[in-house]
């Protein structure tokens, strides 16, 4: 039980810091875990029903083996991340925040470990970013 009060409120501190980066720096972090290549619209590598979790949008193409997507408004995202439950956040959002980078934080190893290093990650982000812009 203490493991399970313990993650949520992880995967709550990554929400809300996730949500206290700027519109543009939200938008970009977000399509970057989910393996987007510019930001119009690209080939994800994410399951489906997380993909429209997060508001975006499948783009006909001449290509029977990609599905391509379009990226929502950084407006949208916000609207969708902010109203996510806490269930919903750690289906869709930690699992690609995990997938972009564990690879580069191993030793953030997985799970709560993973969720405490990653708030703190979006913290130093947005200093950095409040930083580059004063």
């Amino acid at each position: 039980m203490k493991t399970s009060n313990q993650s949520r409120n992880f995967t709550k501190q990554v929400q809300t810091d996730l949500l206290a980066l700027s519109d543009a720096d939200l938008f970009i972090t977000i399509h970057q875990w989910m393996g987007g290549d510019n930001l119009d619209a690209s080939v994800l590598n994410v399951a489906e029903d997380t993909c429209l979790a997060l508001g975006y949008t499948r783009v006909s193409t001449d290509s029977a083996t990609e599905t391509s997507w379009q990226a929502p408004s950084s407006t949208q995202l916000r609207a969708l991340l902010t109203a996510m439950d806490i269930n919903q956040f750690a289906h869709h959002v930690i699992p690609v925040a995990f997938q972009s980078l564990h690879t580069i934080y191993p030793e953030w190893y997985e799970g709560v470990t993973f969720n405490a290093h990653l708030a703190n990650y979006l913290r130093r982000l947005r200093a950095s970013r409040a930083a580059q812009n004063a």
